[in-house]
């Protein structure tokens, strides 16, 4: 007989034990899927979000806590966000969450950069490929500027929002329904009233001076807006003549007659530019006053160059003999000698300078003052006119000889090198690469230019005492912690080599920097005061930026008495001018001006808490936004925005780019 009390396999009995041993474990239990399904599960999750009201529920979760105080760098408003945003904003998102999980009551409010360069360069683009440029350019000017920044407006809204939602879809928490945005009223109020309080503490100039300035956008561009290409460009040697050969010898200790004779072309002094197109500017040549000189045979013609580098400019051309050194004398006994320009109808003179080095070139440095930074100080200092022939265009003004007008500085380095090498002033010539300045927008090289500027002093002394650039350097030794910690010497670095700050650009979008003109006795004047820039704020803060465009000088000065501001040109305060013959200027802030600012808006005014406990962004800012927001603090309040700076690197492709 069969047994049928147990009719189990011998696998069945195998796995009915693996069954009773899984009910031995503690196993963690998960809802999680194995598969992410993030297409579908990311739009659910922000949506799931959005209606809890996640970050507002965590704020209220920490109403009474301690507050730990985070401010976030405006991104430009204009495309889709990248891989640099997407690690840039996470860590900003887990500095947010860390602090709120550890009991802190921390805010998170995203911020745009809606202004500037960047958008309208953008927006100028679309409208030419489009054609709807050319209906823009019939219309009056005021008109013409009020369609650029409507159509600005638009395009900075538009990816304001799509930024915002894809920046949600990173699962960042923050104030998406009430960021700050720089177009916005109450932030230009508030950027105003930084500026006003900068106008009163006697930093904020106007100047003719060169600066950095892009012809493809025919603006001045600020440190910041610049990035460095290779470029290929002319590297000339150039002999200026003596205008008095004996004053020429008479300074090296010669006879005028101990010189060797030549018919064709007269004793000269020798300089080095890579810029021929300057040229024309040329009004001085500098010289180190310590330095020795020799006059010396070269190449046939008897000239003046650094004693140090005569073997180098030797060498360059290529020389077979040997220059024949007639005699020597220090830079000091130079000063004061007068050369002929070599195709301008005009004489310089040659001066000191503590500049000239004697590393490259000829220890001779062509001097243009509406054409350099050590140019303009060297002009200053000399007395000569600052002058620059050169348009906003990059074409040369009617000043310049005859075969030049109207020319691109481009186009004029080859015609320059060929007229200097017809008239026997061209020594040599070459071609060479360097790294050179470049618009960041337009990816066009950029030339110093001479015009028309507001500027923010950044080593002249605050009424309250301290200029910017000292204050900022002991703020980054003694109050400023860093992370990591290099960051110290690299703001350290740009600071104690920045030059003031030009603060105005000539574009339409943008907030303007509330300056009038009026003319009296023939003679046109200029006009802004701490006060003044405080009634147009109030006036922006109920109207936005646009109330400078469409209203007029009166209107945009509410509650402004003149004859109670001390600060106002004397016809304005005598009644000699009134409100009403005052014109409105355009020039906008530079866009670094305003995110500079915006601790004034969102730290001092809706949070009402300042300073700030950390910014954090990628190392480019210690140029940009951390600089500018340092340098805007301690000019308006004498205090950083920040306690703590924290830099991050960047992502990078395959070839480390």
């Amino acid at each position: 007989m069969t047994d049928t009390t147990d009719s189990t396999t011998p696998d069945e009995a195998a796995k009915a034990r693996k069954k009773r041993y899984k009910q031995t474990l503690n196993l963690p239990r998960t809802g999680f899927p194995m598969k992410a399904n993030l297409k579908q599960n990311e739009p659910a999750s922000v949506k799931r979000w959005a209606e809890m009201d996640l970050y507002d529920a965590v704020r209220e979760q920490r109403r009474d806590a301690a507050t730990y105080v985070f401010h976030d760098g405006p991104p430009y408003a204009n495309g889709n966000i990248h891989v640099g945003h997407l690690l840039n904003k996470t860590l900003k998102d887990l500095v947010v969450r860390t602090r709120s999980m550890a009991g802190a009551d921390c805010a998170y409010i995203p911020g745009w950069d809606c202004h500037g360069l960047p958008i309208e360069h953008k927006v100028m683009t679309e409208l030419v490929e489009s054609g709807k440029i050319d209906k823009i350019r019939d219309l009056p000017e005021a008109t013409q500027r009020m369609a650029v920044r409507r159509a600005c407006h638009a395009y900075a809204e538009k990816y304001k929002k799509i930024q915002a939602g894809q920046m949600q879809r990173l699962m960042t928490l923050a104030d998406y329904a009430d960021p700050y945005l720089t177009m916005e009223p109450r932030f230009e109020r508030g950027t105003l009233e930084v500026f006003a309080d900068m106008v009163a503490e006697g930093i904020v100039y106007r100047d003719l001076k060169p600066v950095h300035w892009s012809i493809a956008n025919e603006t001045a561009l600020a440190e910041a807006e610049l990035e460095y290409q290779d470029r290929r460009d002319p590297s000339i040697y150039v002999w200026f003549e003596a205008a008095d050969t004996t004053a020429l010898a008479a300074a090296f200790g010669v006879e005028e007659e101990a010189l060797p004779a030549n018919a064709s072309a007269a004793p000269a002094l020798m300089i080095w530019t890579t810029t021929p197109w300057t040229l024309p500017a040329n009004l001085l040549i500098a010289v180190h006053e310590q330095s020795t000189y020799v006059l010396a045979e070269l190449d046939g013609r008897v000239g003046v160059v650094a004693k140090e580098l005569l073997e180098q400019v030797t060498q360059i051309k290529g020389l077979k003999e040997a220059p024949r050194v007639l005699a020597q004398a220090d830079g000091s006994a130079l000063l004061g000698l007068e050369y002929a320009h070599p195709f301008c109808e005009r004489t310089g003179r040659v001066v000191g300078a503590p500049y000239v080095t004697l590393e490259d070139g000829t220890g001779l440095v062509h001097t243009a003052p509406g054409h350099g930074a050590d140019d303009y100080q060297t002009g200053l200092k000399e007395g000569t006119p600052i002058y620059c022939p050169v348009r906003g265009d990059g074409t040369y003004d009617e000043t310049v000889p005859e075969d030049l007008r109207g020319l691109s500085i481009w186009d004029a380095n080859p015609r320059i090198i060929e007229g200097l090498s017809a008239s026997g002033h061209l020594f040599h010539a070459f071609e060479f690469n360097h790294s050179y300045p470049h618009d960041w927008r337009s990816k066009t090289p950029v030339i110093f230019r001479a015009t028309e500027q507001w500027f923010i002093a950044v080593d002249q002394d605050r009424r309250t005492g301290g200029s910017l650039r000292g204050m900022a350097l002991d703020q980054t030794e003694n109050d400023i912690r860093f992370i990591p910690s290099w960051g110290q010497k690299r703001l350290r670095g740009m600071l104690e080599s920045r030059p003031d700050w030009c603060i105005s650009r000539q574009r339409s979008w943008g907030l303007p920097i509330p300056a009038f003109r009026f003319h009296l006795d023939g003679e046109e004047h200029m006009f802004l005061t701490a006060e003044s820039v405080r009634a147009v704020a109030r006036r922006v803060g109920e109207k936005g930026s646009d109330a400078w465009f469409e209203d007029e000088p009166a209107a945009l000065l509410p509650g402004y008495d003149p004859v109670a501001d001390t600060e106002a040109p004397e016809p304005l305060r005598g009644g000699a001018v009134s409100l009403s013959d005052l014109e409105k200027c355009f020039d906008i802030f530079d866009v670094w001006f305003e995110s500079g600012s915006s601790w004034k808006s969102v730290l001092e005014q809706r949070q009402q808490t300042f300073p700030a406990d950390l910014y954090l962004e990628g190392s480019d800012q210690h140029r940009g936004w951390f600089q500018s927001s340092l340098l805007c603090s301690l000019g308006a309040n004498g205090s950083s925005p920040f306690r703590a700076l924290l830099t991050h690197g960047f992502i990078v492709d395959k070839d480390g780019r």
